[in-house]
């Protein structure tokens, strides 16, 4: 298995990383925590010019056909410059579902808006247990009068404020088979009945409740027809959470850099911190988490993208994504020292991403779990 950079990847790569040095400056994402939006429209609709929203999508639905490790290059980048906005939600996670599950005319419709920045989507997946399980998809889609309707309240839905659709997991019946009677409607932003109520969130980006009350579900805004609810959601949630690694493993390659940059600055005892032997252990550890976690994340999206079972190689990747993120942080934090903690200092950004990352599609206790009973050890 090669998982080496083509060269159109290094390109895309290359690419990326100059338009966010250039685009988003740490202080752009500072600006953005407060405001109410919380991203440039100006710099979204650039990234829509370059065709990143229609990296992973066909041509034929306005897209560029790339692959799913083209667009985890392209996340990487996404988290080491921390770009806000909705990128991660209306491109990989529904822009991919709606390809994955949708009918030929939801395609049609749906996709090259997305792919070219008109239209903006957003993921309600989560209720009051907050569990990536189809136990804990509770809302109902009830048919009344003739129609379907949904009441009930979906949590940390990132920038709603903003969703022209969203994607959000119902429960049609309840017959002691959690996977059976989930469906995944797509809902109007501005459908009538949804009210949506700010969150905060340690990373200061745009989360909501969002609750309906009687919201209408027309009956083509249902993906994966009758019975493939679940399985869709857990393709969606597979492919996501590998996603979102690449793009916690671009911000935690970030403050390895910032790090080293800043040993080789501070001076103590008249000479460099880097040239201390525990400074340089510690750059290295952090070192062998990123790289360690980069090879797992890239191993199990290839083997998605080869069609084969990854449920163990996804388990690994986001098991060591987390811990590479949270441990770079928070070694960057000691190494720099009391200046990491202020608001001045760029450093404490990734870190507080780094926590909200860490529980973003499950706490790593899930898949250690997943890893263990897929090696037989429990």
């Amino acid at each position: 298995m090669d998982l080496a950079l083509t060269q159109a990847q290094e390109t895309l790569k290359a690419e990326a990383r100059e338009f966010f040095e250039r685009e988003c400056p740490t202080s752009l994402v500072r600006e953005m925590e407060g405001d109410e939006r919380g991203y440039s429209a100006d710099m979204w609709e650039r990234m829509a010019a370059l065709g990143w929203m229609g990296l992973p999508f066909p041509e034929r639905y306005g897209g560029s056909g790339g692959a799913l490790t083209d667009l985890a290059v392209l996340l990487e980048e996404f988290g080491r410059a921390l770009a806000p906005g909705p990128f991660f939600n209306s491109v990989a996670v529904v822009g991919l579902t709606i390809l994955d599950a949708g009918s030929e005319s939801q395609k049609s419709e749906i996709l090259p808006r997305i792919a070219d920045g008109s239209l903006i989507s957003t993921a309600a997946l989560l209720e009051e247990d907050a569990r990536y399980s189809p136990e804990a998809i509770r809302m109902p889609m009830e048919s009344r009068n003739g129609e379907s309707v949904v009441n009930g309240t979906k949590m940390f839905v990132e920038y709603a404020n903003s969703a022209d659709l969203i994607l959000t997991p119902v429960r049609t019946s309840q017959n002691g088979d959690p996977e059976s009677g989930v469906k995944l409607a797509l809902i109007p932003g501005s459908a009538p009945g949804i009210r949506a109520t700010s969150l905060e969130s340690i990373a200061r980006d745009r989360q909501f409740a969002l609750h309906f009350e009687d919201v209408s579900v027309p009956s083509d805004s249902i993906l994966a027809g009758e019975d493939g609810g679940w399985p869709a959601l857990k393709r969606t949630l597979d492919r996501a959470s590998l996603l979102h690694c690449a793009q916690s493993l671009g911000g935690a390659q970030r403050v390895l850099e910032m790090t080293v940059d800043y040993t080789k600055q501070r001076v103590q005892f008249d000479r460099p911190i880097a040239s201390f032997q525990s400074v340089q252990h510690s750059c290295a550890d952090m070192v062998i988490a990123i790289d360690s976690a980069r090879l797992a994340v890239y191993q199990a999206i290839t083997r998605i993208e080869d069609g084969e079972d990854a449920d163990m190689e996804i388990a690994l990747a986001k098991t060591l994504t987390n811990h590479a993120y949270k441990w770079t942080t928070l070694t960057a934090q000691q190494v720099h020292g009391g200046i990491a903690f202020m608001e001045e200092y760029d450093l404490q950004l990734w870190t507080r991403r780094a926590k909200v990352a860490e529980l973003k599609f499950g706490a790593s206790s899930g898949y250690v779990e997943t890893f263990a009973r897929r090696m037989g050890l429990a």
